[in-house]
């Protein structure tokens, strides 16, 4: 959901704008201030998510979750929290925790409201992403995920038009390209 069709949460219309390339700032000041007032309020959201966690009732959660992002059409809801548990991930890596630790905690702080504990165990392997590697894939007819599509389209070493001759036949591209909403195949080279 990109829009600018609903209300403003952490960001306000305007920060939306703003971080898409759609506002024209009048000055640098204007830029830096842009700036400052987002990580002012991410800053804040995130400390707002433990009375959240703590205090909202589990009715108002349902009311969000099952009634609000169930009836998302499409991947939307499914892209959100992909996305907002991402935007966590990279964020507990620029601080010293450790995501394994503070993902096994947050499971048990869920859990604990279900008179329940979790064991959490994380296996994390990196695979770089390289344009030779993904075009080996490409040629042995082997399928991309949106990640590894859209990191070949970013890449200045790769033209549109030689992305393009992979799939040009229709059943070929149906075949060849994942729709990526099962992260983990991302690392499923």
């Amino acid at each position: 959901m990109n829009g600018d069709d609903r209300d403003r949460g952490l960001l306000s219309s305007a920060d939306r704008a703003f971080l898409r390339g759609e506002a024209d700032l009048s000055s640098v000041q204007s830029e830096r201030n842009a700036r400052a007032r987002i990580r002012d309020r991410v800053y804040d959201g995130v400390l707002d998510f433990e009375l959240l966690v703590e205090r909202l009732s589990e009715r108002d959660r349902t009311l969000v979750f099952e009634k609000r992002f169930g009836s998302m059409e499409g991947t939307a809801a499914h892209d959100a929290l992909v996305s907002a548990l991402a935007f966590v991930y990279r964020a507990v890596g620029d601080t010293d925790l450790d995501f394994e630790d503070v993902l096994r905690e947050a499971v048990n702080v869920a859990e604990a409201s279900e008179d329940r504990a979790a064991s959490v165990d994380l296996d994390v392997t990196y695979h770089s992403l390289t344009v030779p590697e993904l075009r080996r894939k490409l040629d042995r007819g082997e399928s991309l995920s949106l990640t590894e599509l859209a990191f070949l389209q970013s890449s200045e070493e790769v033209s549109l038009r030689e992305l393009a001759r992979y799939f040009e036949d229709a059943d070929a591209a149906r075949q060849g390209i994942d729709d990526g909403r099962i992260q983990s195949k991302v690392t499923e080279f």
